[in-house]
């Protein structure tokens, strides 16, 4: 069973929870639709952080460094349902933060795809438009607790 602790957010530049909450607090967020994040398997150090806020679920995986290697972005479609509407994909210079090259690939319910990759130096972007089959990038809206569905690196 994954462990999941609960926060009000995740300070993305400073790599840490701004403020942990109970399982209490997070569920009543769940509950109410506000926002609330969520820190997969260690607090110091998590494999993944899920922010819910209302009718947007994002899951961004961290690598070692805990910069952003991949993130999913799913906004819910219909109650109950959400879609993976963009996946992003970096790549890191060295042990720096700095972004070298990001993919991201933007999905659209009729099965339209835009995939982009953007250099950060030399600065570029290449941007291309195709179709593919969206019907793997449905999922169910987490229930409370409920992310292990959503931590699937492969999709």
């Amino acid at each position: 069973m994954t462990n999941y602790f609960y926060c009000k957010s995740w300070f993305w530049a400073k790599k840490r929870p701004t403020e942990m909450w109970t399982e209490d607090q997070a569920r009543k967020a769940h509950n109410d639709r506000k926002t609330y994040t969520v820190l997969v398997r260690e607090v110091e150090h998590p494999y993944a952080v899920v922010e819910v806020a209302n009718d947007f679920v994002a899951v961004t995986f961290l690598d070692d460094l805990l910069r952003q290697s991949m993130s999913y972005h799913f906004t819910e479609v219909e109650p109950g349902k959400i879609f993976l509407s963009m996946v992003t994909h970096r790549e890191f210079d060295g042990d720096t933060d700095e972004v070298r090259i990001g993919h991201s690939y933007i999905f659209n319910q009729d099965g339209g795809l835009i995939i982009r990759k953007r250099t950060f130096s030399p600065n570029g972007l290449e941007e291309a438009n195709s179709s593919t089959d969206v019907s793997r990038n449905y999922e169910k809206y987490p229930d409370f607790g409920d992310y292990e569905h959503l931590l699937k690196v492969e999709r």
